[in-house]
C-alpha cells in the first residue's frame, strides 16, 4: 500500500512541478515569409493546369525555395515558384516546378491518396487557416493528376485520412511542369471575420533527387512542421459566408454465395441484400463541423491478415471502415507506452463488430447477421479560433437477434437476442496556449446497453472512462513534458463482472495473489491510469526522453477501447541520435537505445527490457536497420492462465530490416528477427521478404511472403482439476506459418482504378513433450516441470496421469492446422468530385483440421478445394455540396 501511496504523491509532486512551467518563456521569435492573396472576378481562372491568365501576373509570387530533405537548410537544387489569389468562393494556387529536363518528371497514375511519394514527383500548398501554428489542410497533386490531401495535427502529426472535395489541374511543357488547384473555402475551417492573416505553404517533391523542398522549410531537427509555415495576408470577405452544408448519399446492393448444410433450415445458396444511407456534414460555425450518418456504410472493401493466435490477448486489427477511419485524429487518444502498443481509449472496430452471443449455444441451426448494425451516428469536431479543439462522437446500434432451430422439424425456430441495443460516446476536448506549445485537455468516453441484453451475453451494461492530460514545450520548444490522468468504471451482473475480473489483463482469481482479491458477487469495478514523460525534441541531433506510468488492476476500457494489461507500473527511457540530413554516405542515419521495467503491484517484475537499434538510409536509397532487445527474467501473470505466476526464462531478440531503392523498377523489402530462449531451447524465427514490380506508368505489383518458426518448450495447452487443486499442462510446441500476400493495381487513369489483394495463410502446430507445472517459480527452468507420459486414445485425445493419483486423464489433442485464403478485386471510379462508385469481389475459403502436417503446396492445394465464401458487391456514393 505505501508503495502505491508513494508512487502516486511521487507523480501528483511532478505534474504540479509541469504546471508551473505553463507561464514561462515567451514565443520564440521566427523570421516568416509572407505572400499578399489577389482577390479576383468569377471565371478569372480557367483550370487546365497553365498558368497564363492575367490574375497570375497580376499576383504576387513566391520563390526562394528551401530544402528540408536530403540537406535541410540549402537552397533547393531546381526552381519552384507559387502565386494564390482568390475570389468569393474558393482559393487559386499555382504552382511552378521548373526542369531542365522534363523527361527527367516522374510520376504514375494511381488511386486518390495512395501513398508512393518515393516514386512520384509532387507540388503541393498548405493551410493553416486559424494561424494556430499547429493544423493545417495540405494538398498535393502528383504530374499525371493524382490528388492527396493530409490533415496536420499537433505540428507533426498528419492523418492521412481526412478527405476533402477540391479540383486540381496539370500541364507539362518544356520548362516543366505545372499544377493549378482550385480550393473551396467550404473544405477549410477559418474564422469568418476578424483578421484573416494564415499560415501558408508550398512544397515541392522531386524523386529523382529525393529532395523535399518549401517556400517556409520545416525542420525535421527541431521536429516542426506548421509552426515553421509563413504568413498568407490579403483575404477579405466582403459579407457573411452562409452556414457550411454538403451530404453524401449512397446506395450498396450485394449478392453473397456461401457454402453450408443442405439441412440447415436456414441455408440459402445465394443471399441477397442492400441498402441505402446518408452522410451530411453541415457547418455549425465556421470552425466547427456537426457530420451524421443515417444507415451508414460500415463495410470495409479489404479483408484482415489472417492470424493464429496462441497467446491470452485479443488480437488487433487496424480500421479500414470510411465511417471511423475518415478524419479521426482528434478521437486518436493512445494510453500505452512503447512505439507499437496499440492501446487506446477508442478503438473504432467495438462498433458494429460481430454479435457477442454465440448463437450455437441455444441451437443445432440458427440465422443472423454476421455484424451488429450502425442504426446512426453523429460527429461534432473541430478548432475554434482561440485554441479549442472539440470532438464528439455518439454511435447506436440495434439489437442482434439470431433465429435458432434444434433440428430439422423437431421444433420451431425461436428468436435469440446475441446483442444488445448499445450507445457509444465519446468528447475530447483540448485548449492550446502559447500558439499551442502548451494544453491541457478532457477526454471521456461512455459505453450504456440495455440491461436486460447485456446481462444475458454477458456483455456490462454500462462502462465509463474520463481524464485530463496536459502538454508544455519548454526550453526553446526542445523539450516537452506531458501528463496523462484517467479513471475508469464499469458496472453489470456479477455474471458479467466476474468474467471480467477472470480477464487475461489482470486474472483476480490467480492464486497466489495478495494485493487484490477475485469477488463474484461485485457489479462494479473502478480503476485508474496516470502516464508521466519528459522528452527532448529538438535541439540537434541527440534526442530523448523518459517517463513513468501506473495502471491499476481494476482499470479497464476495452467496451470502447483497447487494452491488453492492467496491475502495472514501471519507468522507461531512451537516448538515440537521429541525423536526418546527408553526411558521407549516408542520407540520414540514427542510433538509440531504450530500457524498461514493468512491476504489478504486488511489486513482481512483469518486464525487464534492454535494447539498442540502428537505422540508415543510404545515398543509393537502400536502408537498413537492425538492433537488440535483451529481456531478463520475469514473471508472467499470463502464461498458465489464471494460475500462479510463471517464472519466465530470459530471451534475446534480433532483427533486421532493409530495402532497396524505392524509385526503381523493382524494389526489394525484407524483414527478419530471431527470438532465443537457451535455457528451454526455444526459438523462433521469421523472414518476411517482398518485392515490388513497377509497370509502365500504371501498374504495380507485388508479391510478399511471411515464412516462420516458432519452437516453445512452455506453450500452454489446458489445465485441469486434480486430487491437490489445478494442474496446468503445457507442452512443446514446433509450429510452421507461412504466407503469401499479392497485390496487383492498374489505374486507367487518376479517376479509375483497379486492385486486387489475396492472401493465402496456413499455420500448424505439433506438441510434443507434454508437462504439468511443478514449481512455477522454481530457480532452474527443469525444476519448473515434471515431465508427462501420454498416449493417445480415441476422439483424437491423449490420456495422463496428470495429478499422479494413479488415474489417466484425458485431454484433448492440442495439434492444429489452420488453412485460409482471402482476396478481394476491387473497381473504383472517382467519377466526380467526392463521388464514388465500386465494383468488388471478394472470396474466402478456410479449412481447420486436429492434424499438424504441415505442406504449404499439398495444404495450399487442399485449401483451394474448399468451397469458397464469395461476396459480389455493388456501391455509388455521390456527393451533394455547394
Amino acid at each position: 500500500m505505501r508503495s502505491k501511496v508513494f508512487l502516486v504523491a511521487t507523480l501528483s509532486i511532478l505534474s504540479l512541478m509541469s504546471v508551473k512551467l505553463l507561464a514561462q518563456e515567451a514565443p520564440i521569435p521566427i523570421a516568416r515569409k509572407s505572400i499578399n492573396a489577389v482577390k479576383i472576378g468569377p471565371g478569372a481562372i480557367t483550370l487546365d493546369g497553365v498558368i497564363s491568365e492575367n490574375a497570375w501576373i497580376l499576383a504576387e509570387k513566391a520563390t526562394d525555395f528551401v530544402q528540408f530533405a536530403p540537406n535541410e537548410g540549402r537552397p533547393a537544387t531546381e526552381k519552384t515558384e507559387a502565386w494564390i489569389v482568390y475570389d468569393e468562393t474558393a482559393l487559386y494556387v499555382a504552382l511552378r516546378a521548373y526542369e531542365p529536363d522534363p523527361s527527367a518528371i516522374t510520376g504514375q497514375y494511381s488511386r486518390r491518396d495512395r501513398s508512393d511519394d518515393s516514386s512520384n514527383d509532387k507540388l503541393g500548398v498548405a493551410f493553416d487557416s486559424f494561424k494556430y501554428r499547429r493544423t493545417a489542410f495540405m494538398f498535393t497533386v502528383k504530374p499525371f493528376g493524382v490528388q492527396s490531401d493530409v490533415y496536420f495535427y499537433d505540428d507533426i502529426e498528419s492523418d492521412e485520412t481526412w478527405d476533402a472535395v477540391w479540383d486540381v489541374e496539370v500541364a507539362r511543357d518544356d520548362a516543366g511542369w505545372s499544377a493549378e488547384f482550385r480550393i473551396p473555402f467550404s473544405q477549410l475551417r477559418y474564422a469568418t471575420d476578424g483578421d484573416q492573416s494564415w499560415g501558408l505553404n508550398f512544397m515541392r517533391g522531386i524523386s529523382r533527387k529525393g529532395e523535399m523542398v518549401a517556400w517556409a522549410p520545416p525542420s525535421r531537427k527541431e521536429s516542426a512542421v506548421v509552426s515553421r509555415f509563413g504568413d498568407l495576408t490579403g483575404i477579405v470577405f466582403e459579407e457573411q459566408k452562409g452556414s457550411r452544408m454538403e451530404g453524401q448519399v449512397y446506395s450498396m446492393g450485394n449478392l453473397r454465395r456461401q457454402p453450408g448444410d443442405s439441412n440447415d433450415p436456414f441455408y440459402k445458396r445465394n443471399k441477397f441484400n442492400g441498402g441505402a444511407g446518408l452522410d451530411l456534414k453541415y457547418g455549425l460555425t465556421s470552425d466547427l463541423t456537426l457530420d451524421v450518418a443515417v444507415n451508414p456504410d460500415f463495410g470495409q472493401v479489404e479483408a484482415d491478415p489472417g492470424v493464429m493466435n496462441l497467446t491470452s490477448f485479443e488480437p488487433y486489427f487496424a480500421e479500414k471502415r470510411p465511417l471511423f477511419s475518415e478524419g479521426s485524429s482528434i478521437f486518436n487518444f493512445p494510453v500505452g507506452v512503447g512505439y507499437e502498443n496499440k492501446e487506446s481509449l477508442f478503438y473504432s472496430r467495438r462498433i458494429g463488430t460481430a454479435p457477442t452471443g454465440d448463437p450455437g449455444n441455444f441451437g443445432k441451426y440458427w440465422s443472423a447477421d454476421p455484424n451488429v448494425s450502425i442504426l446512426g451516428a453523429g460527429k461534432i469536431s473541430g478548432k475554434t479560433r482561440s485554441g479549442w479543439s472539440i470532438g464528439l462522437l455518439n454511435a447506436v446500434t440495434g439489437s442482434e437477434k439470431a433465429l435458432v432451430q434444434s433440428d430439422v422439424g423437431l421444433t420451431a425456430a425461436r428468436e435469440v437476442e446475441i446483442e444488445p441495443t448499445t450507445n457509444y460516446g465519446i468528447l475530447r476536448v483540448q485548449k492550446d496556449f502559447r500558439q499551442g506549445r502548451s494544453a491541457v485537455g478532457l477526454i471521456a468516453t461512455s459505453v450504456n446497453r440495455e440491461e436486460t441484453g447485456a446481462s444475458f451475453v454477458g456483455l456490462h451494461s454500462a462502462a465509463y472512462t474520463g481524464g485530463v492530460d496536459f502538454r508544455h514545450k519548454f526550453l526553446s520548444e526542445k523539450w516537452e513534458i506531458s501528463n496523462l490522468w484517467l479513471a475508469s468504471t464499469v458496472r453489470g451482473t456479477a455474471s458479467a463482472l466476474s468474467e471480467t475480473q477472470r480477464r487475461s489483463s489482470r486474472y483476480y482469481q490467480r492464486p497466489d495473489v495478495d494485493h487484490v482479491e477475485f469477488d463474484p458477487t461485485l457489479e462494479m469495478l473502478n480503476g485508474w491510469n496516470v502516464n508521466m514523460s519528459l522528452n527532448k525534441m529538438g535541439g540537434g541531433y541527440w534526442k530523448g526522453g523518459s517517463g513513468l506510468f501506473a495502471r491499476s488492476p481494476g482499470f479497464e476500457i476495452n467496451d470502447l477501447g483497447y487494452q491488453t494489461l492492467a496491475d502495472l507500473m514501471g519507468v522507461w527511457g531512451f537516448l538515440g541520435y537521429f541525423k536526418q540530413e546527408q553526411s558521407g554516405p549516408f542520407r540520414q542515419v540514427s542510433v538509440n537505445g531504450s530500457m524498461s521495467e514493468n512491476f504489478d503491484f504486488g511489486r513482481n517484475r512483469l518486464e525487464s527490457q534492454r535494447a539498442i537499434a540502428a537505422n540508415a538510409m543510404f545515398n543509393n536509397f537502400w536502408r537498413m536497420s537492425f538492433g537488440v532487445v535483451s529481456r531478463g527474467s520475469v514473471l508472467s501473470p499470463q502464461a498458465l492462465r489464471g494460475g500462479p505466476m510463471f517464472l519466465r526464462e530470459p530471451s534475446t531478440i534480433y532483427f533486421v530490416e532493409g530495402g532497396t531503392d524505392p524509385r526503381k523498377t523493382v524494389m526489394m523489402e525484407w524483414a527478419s528477427q530471431l527470438v532465443e530462449r537457451s535455457e528451454s531451447a526455444s526459438r523462433m524465427w521469421n523472414i518476411s521478404p517482398k518485392v515490388t514490380v513497377t509497370v509502365g506508368d500504371r501498374g504495380e505489383i507485388s508479391l510478399g511472403a511471411q515464412i516462420a518458426k516458432n519452437v516453445d518448450d512452455s506453450q500452454w495447452i489446458t489445465s485441469k482439476i486434480g486430487v491437490n487443486g489445478p494442474e496446468y499442462l503445457l507442452g512443446r510446441i514446433n509450429q510452421y506459418t507461412k504466407a503469401l500476400t499479392a497485390r496487383v493495381r492498374y489505374a486507367f487513369s487518376p479517376n479509375l482504378s483497379l486492385e486486387f489483394y489475396g492472401q493465402p495463410f496456413i499455420s500448424s502446430g505439433e506438441y510434443q513433450s507434454f508437462k504439468r507445472v511443478e514449481e512455477p517459480r522454481g530457480e532452474s527452468y527443469s525444476l519448473r516441470f515434471q515431465n508427462l507420459k501420454v498416449q493417445p486414445i480415441k476422439n483424437s485425445s491423449y490420456a495422463s496421469d496428470i495429478d499422479g493419483d494413479g488415474d489417466l486423464e484425458e485431454f484433448r489433442n492440442p495439434d492444429f492446422r489452420l488453412e485460409q485464403f482471402r482476396s478481394n478485386l476491387v473497381l473504383r471510379w472517382d467519377f466526380s468530385a467526392g463521388s464514388r462508385m465500386f465494383l468488388v469481389w471478394s472470396r474466402g475459403m478456410t479449412s481447420y483440421s486436429n492434424e499438424a502436417d504441415f505442406n504449404f503446396m499439398n495444404n495450399l492445394v487442399d485449401l483451394l478445394h474448399e468451397n469458397p465464401d464469395d461476396t459480389l458487391m455493388f456501391k455509388i456514393s455521390y456527393w451533394l455540396g455547394r
